[in-house]
């Protein structure tokens, strides 16, 4: 805690912090315990947490997945929660599809009854032949379609791109097709 409270101290123009500790298994109390203490010196700015999504029958890791109880207990401790939507190691675009759909629907019903606000991370990166991430099927333009298809309420406040130095001009350009009103990517 002491070096959270000294980073904050030391440079007060930074809205918060955000933890992303990898990998987290999924209801892990000591995980709990250090959010708890983190807002105690965080207290006025952003307690972020980079999140796994929930499990899926593709790839049912506990170390790289959340429960919905486990996402509420986090989610209830902190002010953004950052969920990584991606690594799901599914090979067919239309079922990465359908799981990011049923994932925004799920995480924003999760949040709902607390005050942190949502951010769903999509991927851009090339990671080939890892067995955990396809890059024809988990990229930007499916993710979008996930997200778009479920038609996300208030409780999202943005969509984070993982990672940025990846981008090229055909990423950006999926990328402003959605951002910029052109969603006809609902299935």
């Amino acid at each position: 805690m002491s070096s959270v409270d000294e980073l904050l101290k030391t440079h007060p123009r930074l809205a918060g912090v955000q933890v992303n500790i990898e990998p987290m298994p999924n209801g892990n109390a000591d995980f709990l315990k250090l959010l708890d203490e983190l807002r105690t010196v965080t207290t006025g700015r952003t307690l972020s947490v980079a999140a796994y999504p929930p499990p899926t029958r593709w790839h049912p890791v506990s170390d790289v997945h959340w429960d919905l109880q486990y996402l509420h207990q986090v989610a209830s401790r902190c002010e953004q929660l950052a969920v990584m939507m991606y690594d799901t190691a599914i090979p067919l675009e239309k079922f990465y599809i359908a799981l990011v759909k049923r994932w925004t629907e799920e995480l924003s019903e999760t949040v709902r009854s607390t005050d942190c606000e949502l951010i769903l991370g999509i991927p851009a990166y090339e990671d080939v032949d890892v067995g955990y991430h396809h890059p024809k099927v988990e990229n930007i333009s499916s993710a979008l379609k996930g997200i778009s298809a479920a038609m996300p309420d208030d409780r999202i406040s943005g969509i984070a791109i993982y990672c940025e130095w990846e981008m090229n001009e055909s990423k950006w350009k999926d990328w402003r097709s959605y951002a910029y009103g052109n969603q006809s990517h609902k299935e």
